[in-house]
């Protein structure tokens, strides 16, 4: 049991084998660990430096004696986190490689409204924990309703995602809960003419852009493809530059 789950850890099994003799010896010489673990002497001083720089075995000294012992059990935890540290920093590269050389481009078209809010499910699981959205509030409410809208904007806020906002500079909503900027719904905004939104909502987020038509059409659609969203992430990025901070409310 308690070689599988060091080796779960990340140690291969001569590291395991000499980490659980030195537990077992307490403080020794490598020639005792290597008799303990069943390893021959002149692999173990590897194995044991290893494990040094790895945190889990400490060095003393008993007179001229250089003695090795294992560090407490908790640091197998520890190595364990930060390995997974080092893996979530590398992620998103990998991921990127992932995505270009393995993932053709996909297309999902919803219908209705039900169809229409499992766009919105899929936003709510955007790994970045940030979806770019161009959204003209009062047909984003008449594609979804009311009660939908205000339980997708709960829902983004709980799980931690940001939304930065283009909206119409004049003629739709703007209260603190949508339309404007907001540090508690987690949104960011800025405005453009009106004339530019006619889709009730474009979203942009992970590698994938999603896009909800307006009431009277009646679908959205979801393409998940790294060129083409971030083909539109910089377009977003450049509207962003021109957006105004304020809206026209008369």
């Amino acid at each position: 049991m308690y070689e599988k789950a060091l080796m779960a850890a990340g140690l291969d099994e001569k590291q395991v084998a000499v980490y659980i003799a030195c537990l077992e010896l307490g403080p020794s010489k490598v020639p005792e660990i290597a008799q303990q673990a069943h390893i021959k002497r002149t692999t173990t001083y590897g194995i044991v430096a290893e494990l040094v720089s790895l945190g889990l075995l400490a060095n003393s000294y008993k007179g001229k004696r250089k003695l090795y012992v294992a560090r407490e059990p908790e640091t197998v935890a520890s190595l364990l986190e930060e390995r997974k540290k080092q893996f979530e920093q590398v992620l998103p590269g990998l991921t990127d490689l992932f995505l270009t050389h393995n993932v053709r481009p996909k297309i999902q078209f919803y219908e209705g409204r039900e169809g229409i809010k499992k766009v919105h499910d899929d936003i709510l699981n955007c790994k970045s924990k940030q979806v770019k959205q161009i959204v003209r509030v009062k047909d984003n409410i008449a594609a979804l309703g009311e009660a939908f809208t205000r339980d997708y904007i709960k829902r983004r806020v709980a799980r931690g995602i940001t939304a930065y906002d283009l909206h119409p500079k004049s003629g739709d909503i703007y209260t603190e809960e949508r339309g404007t900027e907001s540090e508690k719904f987690k949104r960011h905004v800025r405005y453009l003419p009106p004339n530019v939104f006619y889709a009730a909502m474009i979203m942009i987020y992970d590698h994938k852009v999603a896009m909800v038509s307006t009431k009277e059409e009646n679908f959205g659609f979801i393409i998940e493809s790294k060129q083409f969203s971030n083909t539109l992430s910089a377009y977003f990025d450049f509207m962003w530059g021109l957006g105004s901070k304020e809206p026209d409310i008369t």
